[in-house]
């Protein structure tokens, strides 16, 4: 068996926006040489669910410094509909049944979806909390939209992402974008938070020679 990746981000999280263009590299030159998971992370869920003005002088001051180490951009999109106006409500869970649903249609695209959907939010400032929005999102992919977003509220699609925030907790993992390298029957943290290319590639090498 080959080894696997396992990529344990969140939608919502701006660090892992930054991260994106890594892990895409990373996934496009070795697609052949390893199998790919996507985790969502449940960043926020539960009592953290709120609306983004509450975090505002945060993240505005965040999203510069992520900006700053990662060299990607925060769309005018995302500043005006998204954080400027305060009201969005932050919630992880939408955009991670869109994920899970995403991985029942087994496109093997499963990494690039992840990237669509962060675009989604953070470069075209698009309200990840409405069912209708993941529509378009999809299309590209060869989905049918509309029989998509039929199936976001589907029980065992809620219940399914809940127990993947779980598993992820369960791994300790309470910081995202982390990489994990399943060799084996063993497991190495090879990337916690953003690093550049070039040290998840060095990382993942050191990985699989011990």
């Amino acid at each position: 068996m080959q080894p696997r990746i396992i990529y344990v981000y969140d939608a919502l999280c701006g660090w892992c926006y930054g991260f994106s263009a890594v892990m895409q590299r990373f996934y496009h030159e070795n697609a052949d040489s390893f199998d790919f998971t996507v985790l969502s992370g449940g960043m926020i869920t539960g009592n953290r669910v709120r609306p983004v003005a509450e975090s505002m002088s945060y993240i505005k001051e965040a999203y510069k410094v992520v900006e700053e180490r990662t060299g990607v951009v925060f769309g005018q999109a995302y500043l005006a509909n998204i954080l400027q106006p305060g009201t969005y409500i932050s919630n992880s869970e939408p955009p991670g049944r869109a994920m899970t649903l995403f991985k029942t249609a087994q496109t093997g695209l499963d990494i690039t979806f992840a990237g669509s959907l962060q675009n989604a939010l953070y470069r075209d400032g698009i309200d990840l909390n409405v069912p209708a929005n993941y529509g378009s999102l999809v299309e590209p992919y060869g989905l049918n939209p509309d029989e998509f977003v039929s199936h976001l509220a589907d029980s065992a699609i809620r219940e399914q992402t809940l127990a993947e925030f779980k598993l992820v907790a369960d791994f300790g993992l309470n910081g995202f974008p982390s990489v994990i390298v399943e060799h084996g029957d063993d497991l190495y943290l090879v990337a916690r938070g953003y690093v550049p290319y070039e040290v998840l590639t060095e990382n993942v090498s050191r990985a699989l020679n011990q």
